[in-house]
């Protein structure tokens, strides 16, 4: 359960920035202006991609719910991070 719960902080923290990438975007400051354009062109091409990370974010935290239950059962006198 360990193990789920770094998995999922992991993709919580992905996914959050390229979503703040996209974010800053709009501002004209953050990652995607700093990147070579390389490296920012495929994430440009697909916007959409803006709202599937803040899914996975959203997502990724509602599934951390059922996890901390379960590792504070399994471990209920030590703290889960």
């Amino acid at each position: 359960m360990k193990a789920l719960d770094l998995v999922l902080n992991a993709v919580i923290l992905l996914s959050a920035t390229v979503f703040f990438a996209y974010l800053g975007l709009l501002y004209d400051f953050g990652l995607f202006t700093t990147l070579p354009g390389w490296i920012t062109r495929p994430f440009l091409a697909l916007p959409v991609l803006q709202y599937v990370a803040l899914a996975v974010v959203i997502g990724a935290m509602l599934a951390k719910i059922p996890v901390r239950k379960a590792i504070r059962r399994k471990h209920p006198r030590e703290e889960p991070w």
